[in-house]
């Protein structure tokens, strides 16, 4: 079973990841129209994308964890935990090549990004 949450794991870090661009986006994009409307798209992106990004994270640790303790006692936890985090640095690298590099700059305070 761990071996098959750790590619699984892969596959939710990448997509919540960009989950997450996509939300930080939208935010952005939406910003002038909200200030138009005097609301703001404040707290959005942290919401819709940060949210699942950080639930992707303890659910990954939540399953990890456990079934490396059981295979392999505490260097199964090491494993998991580094699983974790090798499944998290894919998931930004891929936000970073999708997003043009623009993964951390996106947000509601940018507007220099251009799609």
């Amino acid at each position: 079973m761990f071996w098959t949450f750790f590619g699984l794991g892969f596959v939710a870090m990448i997509l919540a990841w960009n989950g997450y661009a996509l939300a930080q986006f939208e935010a952005q994009t939406e910003q002038p129209k909200a200030l138009a409307a005097n609301t703001t798209m404040a707290g959005f992106a942290e919401l819709t994308g940060g949210v699942p990004l950080v639930l992707a994270h303890l659910v990954g640790a939540g399953l990890l964890l456990p079934f490396g303790w059981r295979a392999w006692r505490w260097k199964g936890l090491a494993i998991g935990a580094a699983s974790v985090v090798a499944a998290s640095i894919v998931g930004i690298l891929s936000g970073q090549l999708l997003w043009e590099g623009e993964l951390f700059e996106l947000g509601i305070t940018n507007t220099s990004y251009q799609p």
